[in-house]
Parts: structure tokens; C-alpha cells; sequence
């Protein structure tokens, strides 16, 4: 049986994968925690053959973890799950060894089509809500987005949701230096110069929940 571990701090999500896993054979449900401390103390002695990882926990980001988890557990594939279908959300979870990326909206129907393709290790899988069709001016910009970093489109998110700098050092956990250093650099990425354009670039790239 092909063993899988859940890490998402929502316990509606983790509750509803153990349902999907336990209405099959195949799949083994071996642990299911909220927080990316507790999934790296635990994935030193399970070793599950996968791993769906949420890309927003309470603690990490979930990109931030990829490298960790390739350290500990080499053998676990990585699933990462997340609201958001960006294409920049998705090339970093690629770049950094995620074997799938899953939205939350396809949970339900594709979960289990994921995972098979990544157990039969039929490359980098991707499931995502189709994105509403973006402007000339979107569509020129969407290259640009994947130069940022997880930290960079994190804060662009923070920023277009509304969130001033000091609430978005709070959230981060950071220095509003710190803040404002990343928006310069995703402004001077995107070539960007206003608060609004960030927010039209994070909506069409879906980065807004």
C-alpha cells in the first residue's frame, strides 16, 4: 500500500483527503498534521512514498520546506497544494522539487489522478482551476512574475489583498525594511511603479483568494 502524509493547517482539508484516501485501497493515510514543525519532525520516521504539502501553512510557506524535505525523506514525492493557480506559484514548486501541484478547488475530483501519476512517476503533474483570459498587458507580464521568489510573490499577494507594511511585516514575520526591500524588488521585476498595478497583476495571476 502506498503510504501518503497531509500537511495543511485547515482541518477541513486534511479531514477531507483522509475521506478520499480511505475510500480506496491503494492509498494508506500515515499521518495528518497542521504545521510545517510538525511535519519535519515527523517525516524523519515515516518516509511516506508521498507527501501533499499545503504551499500556505500557519509557520513556513510550503515552497520554503521543498529543500528541507528532499534532505530528510529524499524518496517522498511531494504533491503541493494550495488556493492559488499561478503560474508563478506553480514553476517554483517545479523548480524546487514538487513532483504535482493541485488547487484546492480540483481536490475532490483530481486528487487521486494526481497522486497516481506522480506514485507512477510520470513526470511533474499539474491540476489547476482554469484562469479567467487575461489582458494583452497580463499576458506580456505572466513571464515576468516567475522571476520572483516564494517570499516575493507572498508579499505581492500581502500587499494586493490590501495589507499595509507593518501588517504585512507582522504576518511575515519580518522587518517592514525587510518589506519594503521585497516590494521594490517585485516592482523593479515587474516593472511596475503603483500599488494598483501590483493588485491587477496578483488578480489576473490569481494570486488573490
Amino acid at each position: 500500500m502506498i503510504s501518503v502524509a497531509v500537511c495543511d493547517d485547515h482541518g477541513l482539508i486534511r479531514s477531507g483527503i483522509r475521506r478520499i484516501l480511505e475510500a480506496t485501497s491503494e492509498f494508506e493515510l500515515v499521518a495528518a498534521v497542521a504545521t510545517g514543525d510538525a511535519l519535519m519532525s515527523a517525516l524523519p520516521n515515516l518516509r511516506p512514498d508521498l507527501l501533499v504539502l499545503d504551499i500556505r501553512l500557519a509557520d513556513v510557506s510550503g515552497l520554503d520546506l521543498l529543500e528541507k524535505i528532499a534532505a530528510v525523506a529524499p524518496q517522498t514525492r511531494v504533491v503541493v497544494l494550495s488556493m492559488h493557480g499561478a503560474k508563478g506559484y506553480v514553476e517554483k514548486a517545479r523548480a524546487l522539487g514538487a513532483r504535482g501541484y493541485i488547487t484546492k478547488e480540483c481536490l475532490d475530483e483530481d486528487l487521486m489522478s494526481v497522486l497516481r501519476a506522480v506514485i507512477a512517476d510520470e513526470g511533474f503533474v499539474s491540476f489547476r482551476a482554469a484562469a479567467p483570459t487575461a489582458s494583452g498587458a497580463a499576458q506580456r507580464r505572466s513571464a515576468d512574475i516567475d522571476a520572483l521568489s516564494s517570499r516575493e510573490l507572498e508579499v505581492l499577494r500581502l500587499i494586493a489583498a490590501g495589507l499595509t507594511t507593518g501588517e504585512v511585516a507582522e504576518q511575515l514575520t519580518v522587518s517592514p525594511r525587510t518589506v519594503e526591500s521585497h516590494r521594490a524588488s517585485i516592482q523593479r521585476k515587474l516593472q511596475v511603479r503603483t500599488r494598483a498595478e501590483l493588485a491587477r497583476i496578483a488578480l489576473d495571476e490569481g494570486l488573490l483568494d
